[in-house]
Order: structure tokens, then C-alpha cells, then sequence
């Protein structure tokens, strides 16, 4: 068998297995023997997801589990194990996309499952619907921009509070803009509806845009790699579409926002359980 060929089947058996064998190549055991059912390379297989997989074909099957059944699932147990060993020998997680990409999803997975636990009750969902009304009024139209401040340029937050307080003084926005730092993401100077304003600025910024009135503008707002405020040229609102007509769109909605709150929470503590070095420049 030549190498590419082994490569694609070690590929294809880790997608099918990765996470059935993650938490195994995360540490080593420190399970006592009783507990374990097979070492492979100094990682133990417990007896708890031997069975557990054991119980998974039971479901499966119409008759009762036998010794054959019990020696093939141990057995691919071991092979999915030595699957993951022979891959981080050949640094296919930190080299591979495909394998990188298949954990990173089902880690993504994990973390926002535990959301799907308890359903969502209507007057959740209502409260939510009122403080976002303006993502639910898809025939509103706002013309905008951002002024944007980087953290690489210096003090965003103090070059931020300075500007704001030109503006509150009665410095027009091409004044203020000046003083600004180049976006990475124009905004086009026209008329956008608030789905596309909400690609642009996001969920946060678009709801502070639309209770603006045309000439006024919004406190500085951090952001990734900085402070922005947003000025409000013109504006057009219709009436929100009724809670009831779209209560399906408003749980989906509520249920991306939480499960994406969810892993910036986890990814935070992650964080903070690693060291992590940067340097300084980029």
C-alpha cells in the first residue's frame, strides 16, 4: 500500500472516529487496571466507554450480544486508538485542515449542546423579539457609517472618547472621520436594509443604529481591535413583522445568538486555562 493510500485511509478513519476517541488522546489515563479493558501505546480504553459502546450495539441489534460482539467493538476501539496515535505521529491535527476542521466542529459541538437541553419559552423568546425588534423589521433601511479607532494605532478608547466629544461639541462627521483609523470593512454610503447593516456592524451595533435619529451618532463601542461610533445619516422604518407570524425565525435567530455567546464564553475560560504568548508585533 503506498503512502498516499495509507494517508487517506488514516484521514477517513479519523473523521468517522475523532471524537468517539478524543478525550483519550487528550491525557493519559490514570485509571488502575480494573478499570481499563485495553492499553494502546499508554492510553486506556475505560471500561466505561467500552460498554457504552457495547450498550450502542445492543440497541442495534435484534438478539443478545456475544462474545464476538464484545471482541469486534473492543477491537475497533484499539484500531481507532491507533488511528489517532499514528496520526499525531504524523501531525496531522496540527498539519491536516480536514482533521483540524472535523474536531474543531465537534468540539463547537460539545460546547453549545448542553443549550439544547431545555427548550425556550415563549416569553423568553418575546422578551428577545422586543430588544431586537429592529432585526425582525427587514423593510427598515438605515444609511450609516463608523468611525473607527485601533488598538495598533495607539489608545482606541481614549481616541475613541475624544472624538465623541467633538462630535458632541457640533464637529461634523467628516471632521471627526479625520482622526479616524481605515476600517478593514467600508460601508457603503447608501440606503442598506437592517440584515445588511447587520453584516456590516453586527447584531449589537445595528440595534444601537436603528434607535438613532438621522445626524446623531453612538458613545464609543468596543470592538475587536478597538473602539468604533457610529453615526446615523437617514433612516427608514416600517412596522416589525408580528411576533406570531414569525415566531420559528425569532427561537433561530435566539438560538445562533446564545449558542455563539456560549463559545466566546468557553473560549474566554480557555483563555485563561492556557498561557498564551504574542508578539508584539504582527
Amino acid at each position: 500500500m503506498n503512502e498516499r493510500l495509507q494517508n487517506t485511509l488514516l484521514i477517513f478513519g479519523l473523521i468517522i472516529g475523532v471524537f468517539l476517541a478524543a478525550n483519550s488522546i487528550v491525557q493519559e489515563s490514570n485509571l488502575i487496571e480494573d478499570d481499563w479493558v485495553a492499553n494502546v501505546g499508554g492510553v486506556q480504553i475505560s471500561k466505561e466507554k467500552y460498554y457504552s459502546q457495547l450498550e450502542g450495539l445492543a440497541r442495534d441489534k435484534k438478539n443478545p450480544i456475544t462474545e464476538r460482539d464484545k471482541n469486534y467493538v473492543l477491537e475497533r476501539m484499539i484500531e481507532e486508538e491507533l488511528l489517532i496515535i499514528r496520526a499525531k505521529e504524523l501531525g496531522l491535527f496540527e498539519n491536516n485542515q480536514i482533521v483540524r476542521g472535523s474536531i474543531i466542529q465537534q468540539m463547537i459541538k460539545l460546547i453549545i449542546s448542553e443549550n439544547y437541553l431545555e427548550s425556550v419559552e415563549e416569553e423568553t423568546l418575546r422578551k428577545f423579539y422586543e430588544q431586537n425588534i429592529g432585526f425582525f423589521s427587514s423593510a427598515s433601511r438605515l444609511r450609516l457609517q463608523q468611525i473607527y479607532f485601533s488598538n495598533l494605532s495607539g489608545d482606541s478608547k481614549e481616541r475613541s472618547d475624544e472624538a465623541f466629544e467633538y462630535l458632541k461639541e457640533g464637529a461634523s462627521y467628516d471632521e471627526v472621520s479625520k482622526m479616524a483609523d481605515q476600517s478593514a470593512l467600508t460601508i457603503p454610503n447608501s440606503m442598506m436594509n437592517l440584515s445588511k447593516v447587520r453584516e456590516y456592524i453586527g447584531p449589537t451595533l445595528m440595534n444601537l443604529a436603528r434607535r438613532l435619529e438621522p445626524g446623531e451618532f453612538s458613545v464609543p463601542m468596543e470592538v475587536a481591535g478597538g473602539h468604533k461610533i457610529i453615526y446615523l445619516f437617514d433612516k427608514e422604518l416600517s412596522e416589525p413583522e408580528e411576533f406570531d407570524s414569525i415566531q420559528p425565525k425569532i427561537l433561530k435567530e435566539y438560538q445562533r445568538r446564545r449558542d455563539d455567546n456560549s463559545l466566546r464564553e468557553y473560549l474566554e475560560d480557555l483563555k485563561g486555562w492556557y498561557e498564551i504568548k504574542r508578539i508584539k508585533e504582527l
